[in-house]
């Protein structure tokens, strides 16, 4: 069985009868999700260059945490359910979360990145001399996790001190 990359319906051939466009073979499911529940993982922000922040998440912690099926994940922030859409971009690098909205429709992740005055890797070195960090720690496997924040220093070479 084949699907139309236009209409989305199922057909043997190549062609759509009804929209005359090329189909595609399913896509394979994604493999699945190895986390458990109560892991952590770490995230750094981003900004983009119209100043814009979100949460940049490892390749590594995208594959191992985060599921091509599901399109939104919950995020608590500071005891606040709020709802993130994973779009297209977050499944290139950088995989970046850019909103969480509440339920009253804002931009919690905006107002939470902003509250705690978190910033970029780089900035966040030259400014504080820290690197500003994210803890995502899994609530339900590849669909709630609650972030928390931390700051960590470095030092001079770049590494974490104790």
């Amino acid at each position: 069985m084949r699907i139309c990359n236009r209409c989305r319906q199922e057909t043997e051939a190549v062609f759509c009868p009804r929209c005359r466009v090329l189909t595609s073979l399913p896509k394979e499911r994604a493999t699945p999700i190895t986390s458990a529940q109560g892991e952590t993982f770490e995230c750094t922000i981003w900004q983009g260059t119209n100043r814009s922040r979100g949460i940049e998440v490892r390749t590594g912690d995208r594959d191992k945490y985060f599921s091509k099926d599901q399109d939104m994940v919950v995020f608590y922030v500071e005891g606040l359910r709020t709802i993130a859409k994973l779009g297209a971009g977050f499944w290139k690098k950088p995989a970046i979360i850019k909103r969480a909205l509440g339920e009253d429709g804002k931009d919690q992740l905006a107002k939470f990145l902003s509250k705690h005055h978190l910033l970029p890797p780089e900035q966040s070195i030259k400014e504080k001399g820290i690197v500003d960090t994210l803890i995502f720690e899994v609530v339900v496997p590849s669909e709630e996790f609650k972030i928390s924040n931390v700051e960590r220093a470095q030092g001079d070479d770049g590494k974490d001190v104790d």
